[in-house]
């Protein structure tokens, strides 16, 4: 095989590319998500929904009633709840409140019963992955198949992260395109 100057081989340049094209199109949700509109799409409310109107991975918002019954998570960013809008295939995730916190005994309370209004990202069931469990054990509960997931307070244009990850994973494909294609071009030596 020929080395280039930079001592990469197109074997291993292709490797990295297609290692950088699988992290892009990984993050490809969150870097759409970050450039999707600011208004919020409405759902609707109590009596008048409207989830004909839901679209993947968009600023959503809703009001309603929660279920009775919640899951909770305790993920990175603290403590959550996952709750069913009653008459709705719509769970929302939201941060917990502090009478949602752990009881001495280690026990969680019902959720908060109160009627909500929650603005988020918007995820169907086959794309949030992470809550699969969620959705089962909540259609086992309500004999309801629930389809989408608010998560609320994630609004777009917040998750730079993601877009500087993007960026520099673009950068590094572009570059190893171009040390693959070198390196296929270069003479062979005897």
């Amino acid at each position: 095989m020929n080395r280039s100057r930079v001592g990469v081989v197109p074997p291993v340049a292709a490797l990295a590319l297609a290692g950088s094209l699988f992290l892009m199109w990984w993050l490809s949700p969150d870097v759409a998500y970050f450039f999707s509109p600011r208004e919020a799409i409405e759902l609707g409310a109590e009596g008048d929904y409207h989830l004909e109107r839901a679209v993947e991975n968009r600023y959503a918002q809703v009001h309603g009633t929660p279920s009775v019954r919640g899951w909770y998570t305790m993920e990175k960013d603290g403590d959550f709840v996952v709750v069913g809008l009653n008459d709705t295939a719509l769970l929302v995730h939201r941060s917990t409140f502090t009478d949602e916190q752990l009881s001495p005994d280690g026990k969680r309370p019902q959720p908060r019963q109160n009627p909500f209004f929650a603005r988020g990202r918007l995820t169907s069931r086959a794309q949030a992955t992470k809550y699969a469990e969620v959705f089962a054990q909540f259609e086992q509960w309500s004999g309801a198949p629930p389809k989408w997931l608010l998560l609320a307070e994630q609004s777009p244009g917040r998750d730079l992260g993601s877009v500087a990850m993007f960026g520099f994973l673009a950068i590094f494909a572009a570059l190893n395109t171009w040390l693959f294609v070198r390196g296929l071009r270069r003479p062979k030596n005897g």
